[in-house]
């Protein structure tokens, strides 16, 4: 062995004030006088040599003060933007705490705010303008070493709709997560919004908002941008850096995941990565219920990229288990906004993914209906349930 660490190192080019200023390199009062005295900091800092646990708690008083969440959100973005080892601290060591500001629900609020809370760039913006220039821009980062993208188009934040570039919150956001739980080093991360447009009007009207106000584009220049993107990524970073689609709109979506899946180290967290987690809790729960998979028939409010996963994920474990692909479909049962999935519905709304999961039967309009048809064993709700419904226990 070399006993070389794989750890990336962060060469020391800063000095003085400078370095105050590189949120990856200052660690504040934390300096101590003789790296204060070496690195030209002596005067530009107050006299206190603080330890990490005295910065942690100045931070967690802080926190406890603000009056909002969205308040606790800002002062956990500015931590980061002036100190970035004091953010992983104070996050790692109090993640129940601090995933709900970081993450949802409180970055959807956040990136609803963006433009009236934005203080400092992160990550890449690139829009649709750009096109034939990607690969340049991916090369103004500063880091040449990127492992692990997180990107979106904003269309579909999560049930906010679409958001534009407000939606960099959302990759911001996860790849926090990303250190913080997998010990991904921040360095090797990197969030993009892919902005081609957006039709929301409200931001299109708002002098805060910070994207390309015009309409999305939806013409074949969209895909095209796409490929352009993708082709950068691993010209640039290498063909095992992971591009996590985030956020796109459904159509868009399913058809990137099937597009890029077996050219691409990617994956769509809101289809496979919510899937996965669900199914696990669900073969989790057959050791208690003393079930077979096959045996249980699920109920699912919402249709969207979410459920489609986890219904399409289900559908392959029971194959796995001898089932035939049709019978394990006619397990799954969706809810929508228009009410059930079925064959021939007159209210539409049904595209190629919902299609599949799409059986003969008359269609209800109502979860609670449904439910007393269809007598599930298992109910996953997706969505906001904005009526009260009183869910009764079923078995087969």
């Amino acid at each position: 062995m070399s006993g070389k660490s794989d750890r990336p190192r962060l060469e020391l080019r800063r000095f003085g004030s400078e370095l105050l200023r590189d949120q990856r390199l200052n660690k504040g009062t934390a300096f101590s006088i003789r790296e204060r005295q070496a690195l030209g900091l002596h005067g530009l800092l107050p006299p206190v040599v603080s330890t990490p646990e005295m910065q942690e708690n100045r931070i967690l008083q802080n926190f406890t003060r603000q009056p909002t969440d969205l308040d606790r959100y800002i002062q956990l973005m500015d931590v980061q933007d002036r100190n970035e080892k004091l953010f992983y601290r104070v996050l790692c060591n109090n993640l129940d705490q601090m995933m709900p500001i970081v993450y949802t629900p409180t970055v959807g609020l956040a990136c609803e705010k963006y433009g009236l809370i934005f203080r400092r760039p992160r990550g890449l913006f690139i829009t649709i303008q750009d096109k034939g220039h990607i690969a340049d821009m991916l090369a103004s980062w500063p880091e040449r070493n990127v492992k692990a993208i997180v990107v979106t188009d904003g269309e579909r934040i999560l049930g906010l709709g679409d958001l534009g570039s407000f939606g960099m919150g959302i990759p911001v956001g996860k790849l926090a997560l990303y250190t913080a739980i997998a010990g991904v080093p921040p360095s090797q991360c990197l969030p993009i919004v892919l902005d081609v447009g957006t039709n929301n009007q409200s931001l299109l009207k708002d002098d805060f908002y910070i994207g390309l106000k015009k309409p999305r584009d939806r013409s074949d220049n969209y895909d095209e941008f796409i490929d352009e993107f993708m082709q950068a990524v691993v010209s640039t970073y290498g063909q095992d850096c992971l591009i996590q689609f985030e956020d796109f709109g459904n159509h868009n979506a399913f058809r990137f995941l099937e597009k890029y899946r077996n050219k691409y180290c990617t994956f769509n967290d809101d289809i496979q990565g919510t899937a996965s987690v669900a199914v696990a809790g669900i073969m989790a729960s057959l050791r208690i219920t003393q079930t077979e998979l096959k045996d249980n028939k699920f109920v699912f409010q919402g249709a969207g990229e979410a459920s489609l996963g986890i219904a399409s994920l289900l559908v392959m474990a029971m194959v796995e288990q001898g089932v035939s692909l049709e019978e394990a479909r006619s397990k799954m049962w969706l809810v929508d906004s228009r009410g059930l999935v079925c064959k021939d519905r007159a209210s539409g709304g049904i595209n190629h993914e919902k299609a599949a999961f799409a059986h003969q039967h008359e269609h209800i309009k109502n979860l609670a209906d449904v439910i007393n048809k269809i007598k599930p064993t298992a109910i996953i709700v997706i969505q906001l349930v904005k009526q009260n419904v009183q869910l009764n226990r079923h078995t087969n």
